[in-house]
């Protein structure tokens, strides 16, 4: 796993990036780095793109044409990268909902809450706000069919409640592994 970075430190990172030549590839990887630093939930998901996309609104800068086209750069670099953590958290889901996993009743209402969640937290901090692009809205449906389809086990026995969520520990190492193939090796910045 990557060395996590600080919110305060992710923030200051777009705010650098986003005045960046090439500011798509720097969010972009800036974001990517940040998603794998942690195991891949809907929850990180939401923290990493409002704290991002927090740096880039919060950049001061003239209102010219080349800044606002860096500004619509450094928002499409951030929608790539969440893209990405999407699709790999789908890629897990769609594992645990064809059996190759699986998740208690309470694990999958709370991925589902999460998703419900993100949805509105993604939704909030775009810019313009309300107009988180479609694919993401996507992406994030059929996460949530996926999990809905997923079977669930029985819950952990009393006093098993250290082990009480392997299994979305379980989901959320999965969604890890497929982002860092996704997204090939994240050096440690």
């Amino acid at each position: 796993m990557v060395r996590p970075a600080t919110s305060d430190e992710l923030l200051e990172r777009a705010r650098e990036a986003a005045g960046m030549r090439n500011v798509r590839e720097a969010i972009r990887d800036i974001t990517l780095h940040a998603l794998c630093s942690r195991s891949l939930t809907a929850g990180h998901v939401a923290v990493v793109a409002r704290t991002v996309g927090e740096g880039i609104r919060s950049c001061e800068v003239p209102p010219t044409a080349p800044v606002r086209e860096t500004r619509h750069g450094a928002w499409a670099g951030l929608e790539e990268a969440v893209g990405q953590a999407l699709q790999a958290i789908e890629s897990a889901a769609r594992q645990f909902s064809e059996g190759r996993g699986s998740l208690t009743s309470t694990e999958r209402d709370e991925a589902l809450a999460e998703f419900a969640d993100l949805e509105r937290s993604l939704g909030e901090g775009w810019e313009p706000p309300q107009a988180m692009p479609a694919p993401l809205r996507a992406r994030i449906a059929t996460v949530s069919a996926l999990l809905t389809r997923t079977e669930t086990g029985e819950p952990a026995p009393p006093g098993a409640q250290e082990g009480a969520h392997v299994a979305g520990d379980s989901l959320s190492r999965a969604a890890s592994g497929a982002l860092r193939a996704l997204s090939g090796t994240i050096g440690d910045h």
